[in-house]
């Protein structure tokens, strides 16, 4: 039951990730585009301000919203360093969000197919 009370109070922080997402999820796609040669100059110019705009997002979204997502205070700078780290070293609930974080949200969408080193 705890358990259950637990994840349900997370969920709307969760969900308060969507607009980071969004942006992570187009900077990707501009990625992709310039890695396949086909990002116009008119393209990159557009995307540059959305690449800004979401690094901004993803520090306040790490410090503020992960932050009691984790229930610690961070040690990197953005995101994924962070889930990074907490797959690679953590321990418990925090080990578990953050694999979920990479596997079902980052990792499938970085054109190498591995988000979190």
């Amino acid at each position: 039951m705890k358990k259950n009370l637990i994840t349900l109070l997370r969920l709307p922080l969760i969900l308060a990730l969507y607009p980071l997402w969004i942006f992570y999820l187009a900077v990707m796609n501009l990625e992709r585009a310039r890695d396949a040669g086909t990002l116009t100059p008119h393209a990159r110019a557009l995307g540059m301000p959305l690449l800004y705009l979401g690094l901004l997002l993803d520090f306040l979204y790490n410090v503020v919203v992960l932050t009691v997502l984790f229930l610690e205070l961070p040690r990197e700078l953005l995101v994924t360093a962070r889930v990074s780290r907490h797959k690679k070293d953590g321990r418990g609930f925090r080990k578990a969000l953050a694999t979920w974080f990479c596997v079902n949200l980052l990792d499938p969408y970085d054109p190498d197919g591995c988000h979190c080193k």
